[in-house]
């Protein structure tokens, strides 16, 4: 029997991404992933120093890496900030409703995320499911709401560097996605 949990934030790590079928519904639901080297190889030295440092501090009941990090308090917070922010409409003087993306998504910008994606479905099969699209649109309205105050930029689409659902596909995003928006 299913016991229904109050999930407020979930971040998980996988040491591989699974390739199950059965679990396509669940990655879905993780809309960006990233991969992650093993330290050892390129830093060494900085492993064994953070690893002894880290150590040190929980056997002293330290907690440096709490100090000036947001809380939950704070996402929760930020979160309703947002949804606020993306349900409030208005009606201008011609009748016409202004949503969230007339104000904080320039038209522009919208056409290229739809062809940035369709690029991406196209020229490469990768699959961007409706729901990720709109979860997508949040990611990329909290992004510039925390860098740059609220409107999207084009520097924003950054983000679709981790859409990819395997390692093969987060690989090829990792270099396409700079490529298509010239910034390498």
């Amino acid at each position: 029997m299913a016991t229904p949990v109050e999930l407020k934030l979930l971040f998980a790590a996988t040491n591989e991404v699974p390739e199950l079928t059965e679990l396509a519904a669940l990655k879905d639901r993780f809309c960006l992933k990233v991969l992650c080297n093993s330290v050892a190889d390129d830093r060494f030295v900085d492993l064994i120093d953070a690893g002894l440092a880290f150590a040190t501090a929980k056997d002293l009941g330290q907690r440096p890496w709490a100090e000036g990090i947001a809380t939950l308090d704070d996402l929760l917070a930020a979160h309703r900030y947002l949804t606020l922010m993306m349900s409030r409409t208005s009606t201008g003087a011609g009748g016409e409703v202004a949503r969230d993306r007339h104000r904080f998504f320039h038209e522009d910008l919208l056409h290229e995320l739809r062809r940035l994606l369709k690029t991406l479905t196209r020229e490469d099969d990768v699959f961007v499911s409706d729901r990720k699209v709109v979860k997508l649109y949040r990611l990329l309205r909290a992004r510039s709401w925390l860098l740059h105050g609220g409107k999207v930029e084009r520097d924003d689409f950054v983000l679709l560097s981790y859409l990819g659902e395997t390692v093969e596909e987060l690989q090829l995003l990792r270099d396409k996605i700079p490529r298509l928006l010239g910034l390498v």
